[in-house]
């Protein structure tokens, strides 16, 4: 069994030395495509949303339904981003922001690889490396392309914000995660981990949570806005409280568990949720303990992308784009040190899996499954933070300035 590993990682690495170019290749081709299939048909239960969103906005409609687990979910800030955009053909839009949320994500996914791992993979040059992360995350792109999601810009926004921290560049890090938040608040599990760890980061980050807040006040009624306000905040209660069964695309703890019979009730399960979030704090309070740049910026936004997909509320099969980008750099890092680590390996194969669209059951069980084994493996490394730090600087050591 070792032996047929040994081949097939052999192989492996063999044709990815030979046709370096071929994971930018992959990944350009796919965002052709993508952008030349944007129609409403594609993006009706996504982008559409957006859309039809704001211009209930506009109309001083309303824009959430308290009392439904879909629709849309999002800040009232995010709309106005789109607003200039409800006048013109509904196809063009979304492909306008398709690319948009496409580049935000690709530069991401490039500054975190080459940021990294500089010096690339043995014989694998950083550029070139990058183009293969990007190519694994086709299948996690897929279904995100295809309805012009917002996950996209949040995960991108998310990576070039973790390489802003780990250059100590603390105004950049903290727009991009403002960028983030707008086009969707789950960014807030980041920028929270950033506020209590990053002292420079704390004051920008209460600004831009505030513009976030206040900013639909300069545009609307006050006592339109704070009714607003009010519904977001019965959907999103709604939805962390809801009975995992109630939706039916979930994929996450809640699922994972349902399906050896434990329902938890909504109080164990948002204290479940609170003590992971101080177990996330932990980890990367113990990582920026060693004054090691490049692991505490990847462990920030790894972290928060394993929290966001187990524990987040309404977290769906085809989530995990906010995590795949992770798997895949940390999966070189492995590799880089040693070509035949297994773990290296597993962590792509991981990273396919989760993205790939397999079928309702089994993505509800399977793939938060694969994320707590990650989350797990996390927890041993930086539990002894010193692990991970010698496997993120390698070579390439750096001090949070």
């Amino acid at each position: 069994m070792h032996a047929t590993v040994t081949r097939l990682t052999n192989a492996a690495s063999d044709l990815i030395l030979r046709f370096p170019w071929a994971g930018w290749a992959g990944w350009i081709v796919f965002c052709v495509i993508a952008l030349a299939r944007v129609t409403p048909r594609r993006f009706a239960s996504t982008f559409t949303y957006y859309l039809e969103a704001t211009e209930r906005l506009l109309a001083h409609g309303q824009v959430y339904d308290p009392h439904a687990l879909g629709a849309f979910l999002y800040l009232p800030v995010s709309l106005l981003v789109y607003a200039p955009f409800t006048l013109i053909n509904h196809s063009l839009a979304a492909g306008v922001w398709l690319a948009v949320f496409a580049a935000v994500f690709t530069w991401g996914c490039y500054v975190l690889t080459t940021c990294l791992l500089p010096q690339g993979a043995g014989d694998l040059k950083a550029s070139w490396l990058a183009g293969m992360v990007l190519l694994i995350n086709v299948p996690a792109a897929w279904f995100n392309f295809k309805g012009v999601q917002a996950q996209i810009i949040m995960t991108g926004a998310m990576l070039i914000a973790a390489v802003a921290v780990m250059r100590s560049q603390w105004l950049r890090a903290t727009v991009w995660l403002f960028i983030a938040f707008v086009f969707k608040p789950l960014a807030l599990v980041m920028a929270l981990l950033c506020a209590v760890l990053c002292p420079r980061m704390r004051l920008p980050l209460i600004v831009a949570l505030a513009v976030v807040v206040a900013l639909p006040f300069a545009f609307f009624d006050t006592g339109y806005m704070i009714a607003q306000y009010r519904d977001f905040g019965l959907k999103l209660w709604l939805i962390a409280t809801a009975p995992a069964q109630e939706w039916p695309y979930g994929a996450d703890l809640s699922t994972l568990l349902r399906a050896f019979g434990i329902v938890m009730p909504n109080m164990v399960s948002l204290a479940v949720r609170l003590i992971a979030a101080l177990g996330t704090l932990y980890l990367a309070w113990r990582v920026r303990a060693t004054g090691a740049a490049r692991s505490f910026g990847f462990a920030l936004v790894i972290l928060s992308a394993c929290y966001i997909n187990l524990l987040s509320p309404r977290n769906e099969f085809l989530s995990f784009l906010v995590l795949t980008p992770s798997l895949a750099v940390l999966a070189f890092l492995v590799l880089a040190r040693d070509q035949g680590d297994w773990r290296g390996w597993a962590l792509i194969v991981a990273a396919l899996v989760l993205g790939m669209w397999w079928s309702l059951a089994f993505d509800a069980v399977a793939k938060p499954a694969i994320v707590i084994v990650i989350s797990a493996w996390l927890t041993w490394l930086m539990a002894k933070p010193e692990r991970w730090r010698d496997l993120v600087e390698a070579a390439n050591p750096g001090a949070i300035r």
